[in-house]
């Protein structure tokens, strides 16, 4: 009976099923992709205890399966380390455990059940299409390919805490929750291992790899040759996936040449004082030169030191263009409609001739502050925390200040 549940499950998703001994013939599309699915022993058993048990409650926008004595969270893997199931246990004096491992086959099961797999099955049939035609190519006579239970599920790596006991008076998952986060830190703490629980990103802002340009196309060898401490910033941008550190590094860039064009608008001055026919060693001389100085010294000012870097770098004119040009692909005006709080300020950027860069250098400025400070003079509400929706409005300016990091780069290079 249970596995006739299972098997509804793959029809109500348009598969034709016919069971044989140990193993289900699967007709994913009519006359193509053509399965056979595997029933080991453990899987058949895993199905019917599944579907016979009353005791688990799966709630598929949390990504977490509660039990009387167990609850099992869905974690995100953070750091871009090789790992390939990976296991972890933990366990307290009072005989509580935890598992940091692949997906039960109890929280498959409840993610095959629920409406979520309806969307991925479409990523399962890409799956199905590749094999089948691999095995098309090389005309080998089986038409059918064989596939196990697992294949046709999605690869998740979870957090399960197992009570020795059923708490009394307090629920499971809150329980859970509290050791799991603590697990989770030690483990980043003593091996490096850095994980979250799936429904504790509240932000979709998570950076995602552009995919990749046809292969075969060959590329042009640059003739400029670009200054390699901002080149290498660059990359930590391109390869990142948290929007603060993408954000952050592409700030570095403009960043960089704070000092040095400081010191040119200073330098150039200074020798237009010295340089002066007019000029003589005299206290009215001297006090003219040290008023300039004091003047266009910007070292002490950093959001006026990053205009300076934009107006040296970045042509207005195109920055309008390219911000126009964003807003048009959009169909709304994202930077320069009205003001719109960023972490406690109303600011906006108003898209004219001497308007433009001031705006935006103001703007950026005011995100890199909240990124690098976790209190300061902002609110709880208006801190930047990652995971949080406030990576949203930080993902919203990358365009913007990767746009001001690539104008730099091009402009410095020889």
């Amino acid at each position: 009976m249970s596995l006739e549940v299972f098997k509804n499950r793959l029809e109500s998703l348009g598969c034709i099923i016919i069971e044989a001994e140990g193993t289900l013939n699967v007709d994913v599309d009519v006359d193509e992709n053509k399965i056979s699915i595997t029933l080991t022993d453990e899987w058949k058993q895993a199905i019917d205890n599944f579907y016979k048990a009353r005791q688990y409650r799966f709630d598929v926008d949390q990504r977490v399966l509660m039990a009387n004595r167990s609850a099992e969270f869905q974690l995100t893997r953070l750091d871009p380390g090789y790992f390939f199931r990976n296991e972890h246990k933990f366990e307290d004096k009072k005989g509580n455990i935890i598992h940091i491992s692949p997906a039960t086959k109890e929280f498959l099961l409840s993610y095959y059940e629920s409406d979520r797999y309806e969307t991925t099955f479409n990523r399962i049939k890409e799956r199905i299409h590749r094999r089948c035609k691999f095995r098309q190519n090389r005309a080998r006579s089986d038409s059918r390919v064989r596939f196990r239970v697992d294949d046709i599920m999605m690869v998740f790596h979870t957090a399960r805490y197992i009570a020795k006991r059923k708490p009394r008076n307090e629920d499971i998952g809150a329980v859970a929750v509290d050791r799991i986060r603590a697990c989770l830190f030690s483990l980043a703490q003593s091996k490096g291992e850095c994980w979250e629980i799936s429904h504790d990103i509240k932000s979709r802002g998570l950076v995602l790899t552009q995919p990749l340009d046809d292969d075969s196309e060959v590329m042009s060898i640059p003739s400029a040759c670009y200054e390699a401490s901002v080149v290498s910033y660059y990359k930590v941008a391109k390869s990142s996936q948290f929007p603060s550190q993408v954000f952050l590094s592409y700030y570095h860039i403009l960043e960089y040449h704070f000092l040095r064009v400081a010191d040119e608008t200073l330098f150039s001055a200074v020798r237009s004082k010295l340089n002066d026919p007019t000029f003589q060693v005299n206290y009215d001389s001297v006090s003219k030169l040290v008023a300039t100085i004091k003047k266009n010294d910007s070292t002490v000012d950093e959001k006026k030191m990053l205009r300076d870097v934009l107006d040296k770098y970045v042509p207005e004119e195109d920055f309008i263009e390219f911000v126009s040009n964003l807003e048009q692909d959009r169909g709304e005006k994202l930077y320069s409609g009205s003001k719109q709080k960023i972490f406690g300020e109303q600011l906006s950027i108003k898209l004219e001739k001497g308007h433009a860069l001031s705006n935006t250098s103001a703007l950026l400025k005011h995100i890199r502050n909240a990124l690098v400070h976790s209190s300061d003079r902002y609110s709880r509400d208006d801190c930047f925390l990652p995971f949080t929706e406030s990576e949203e409005i930080v993902v919203k300016y990358l365009p913007l200040v990767q746009y001001m990091a690539e104008k730099v780069i091009f402009a410095t290079a020889k």
